[in-house]
């Protein structure tokens, strides 16, 4: 038998042929995927005026597509690719440029498996929890549901996102200890502080039996922080268009002994000394919060309290990323991933929507935080408007006004965003 010689290209293009007639045709390999996601477009300008300052203003046009495939595997095990672009063009100065470029990329990848009423996910994720919002951490998360009305948590998690422009609180972004000021020659001087976290780990109970429901949640980021949080609601209908309701929060944040030697929770260049000066100040805190609110007739109203306490006037965190699902009004005011002092503010917001379709409100929060050597006086007014075009898409905006006062000095922040989503 004589043996011919094959050329490099024509085995390769053997082997694509042989591969694409053993593949699974693509009706068969879709048939059991579900999609979903959003598609969004934010316009954010932020005016600031600092004290005896020139007022600044920085704008942003944000784009971000996140598309989610879950694909059955057999009857127990099932796979979730999550694909995210983001991208962000600057506006309203003298070298704007857009990216047409962006950041694209997979940021869940997942396995899953469901037996019974227990569902088991192990890979890249969205953390999902009571301390945490758009964050994603790689690891394993068991939820159960064989107790009706009861649902249970656990996770762990040994690595987390820092980087995304979209993981929200000053926690993450000092735990990347990366501080920067401008000497006296007006260069800037850059250092890096970091203090490395450990893993995460989280407990959690969420139960609703109509009209009460309630969460029970623990988490600890080794070399960090232990939270333990408590939330309870309820929502009591008088008739069908009258009903009164309720929301307190409670969390107790346990600072890491190492933290508390060795975070730094600021850092400022001395341009005399030519050094850094550093505080590590981090620390232990309590979080208490309430809300009493009504909807009459379409109109929704609320108002409450939110305060604070973190050991011998430091920061501590109440949340891991964002402010989870604990109280915070407004849009500006609070980040509870960070808070100093000691806190207290109360707070009004009130809605109205009509014909299905059409939002309009506004919150209203004032109060103060006090440190070691001085009080500052906050105040916030956010009027909102929101369109529903369809049950899929959506436009909304809102203006924040923020004023500070310390002593003598007073600061102003004006925001405006207007959003545009999509979602399917």
């Amino acid at each position: 038998m004589k043996l011919s010689k094959i050329s490099l290209a024509a085995l390769v293009a053997l082997g694509a042929f042989s591969s694409v007639a053993s593949a699974t045709p693509l009706e068969e390999a879709i048939k059991n995927v579900d999609m979903s996601g959003f598609a969004r477009y934010r316009y954010d300008n932020v005016k600031s005026k600092p004290y005896q300052e020139k007022s600044d203003t920085e704008a942003n046009h944000l784009f971000r597509l996140t598309t989610d495939f879950k694909a059955a595997i057999d009857d127990n095990f099932f796979g979730v690719l999550g694909l995210r672009y983001n991208s962000k063009d600057n506006s309203a100065n003298e070298f704007d440029k857009t990216d047409a470029d962006g950041k694209f990329g997979v940021y869940q990848l997942y396995l899953g498996y469901k037996a019974q009423n227990t569902t088991i996910t192990a890979g890249k994720q969205v953390i999902g929890s009571f301390f945490t919002d758009d964050e994603v951490g790689t690891g394993v998360k068991i939820v159960n549901q064989d107790i009706e009305g009861l649902t249970l948590v656990a996770a762990a998690f040994d690595a987390l996102d820092y980087d995304t422009y979209e993981v929200d609180g000053g926690l993450l972004e000092h735990i990347k200890g990366k501080y920067s000021a401008k000497d006296a020659a007006g260069a800037t001087v850059e250092i890096a502080y970091p203090h490395k976290s450990g893993n995460l780990y989280m407990v959690g109970a969420v139960g609703s039996y109509d009209p009460i429901g309630f969460q029970l949640w623990y988490a600890s980021l080794t070399d960090i922080v232990d939270i333990a949080a408590v939330e309870v609601t309820g929502n009591f209908a008088i008739t069908d268009d009258v009903s009164v309701g309720f929301t307190a929060n409670y969390a107790y944040a346990s600072a890491d002994s190492k933290a508390k030697k060795k975070f730094v929770t600021n850092a400022e260049y001395d341009t005399a000394a030519a050094t850094w000066d550093t505080e590590n100040k981090y620390n232990d805190g309590n979080f208490y919060a309430g809300e009493l609110s009504t909807s009459l007739f379409g109109a929704d109203v609320a108002a409450g309290y939110v305060g604070w306490k973190a050991k011998n006037h430091g920061v501590t965190s109440f949340t891991l990323e964002d402010n989870g699902a604990l109280i915070a009004p407004g849009e500006e005011t609070f980040d509870h991933t960070w808070a100093s002092g000691k806190g207290s503010f109360w707070y009004g917001t009130v809605g109205y929507t009509f014909m299905d379709k059409f939002f309009v409100g506004a919150d209203y929060i004032q109060g103060s935080i006090k440190g070691k050597d001085e009080k500052t006086k906050i105040k916030e007014v956010v009027p909102r408007l929101s369109y529903a075009y369809s049950e899929k898409l959506e436009f909304s905006s809102w203006y924040s006004y923020k004023e500070e006062k310390s002593g003598g000095d007073k600061e102003k922040q004006d925001k405006f965003r207007f959003e545009a989503k999509y979602s399917f």
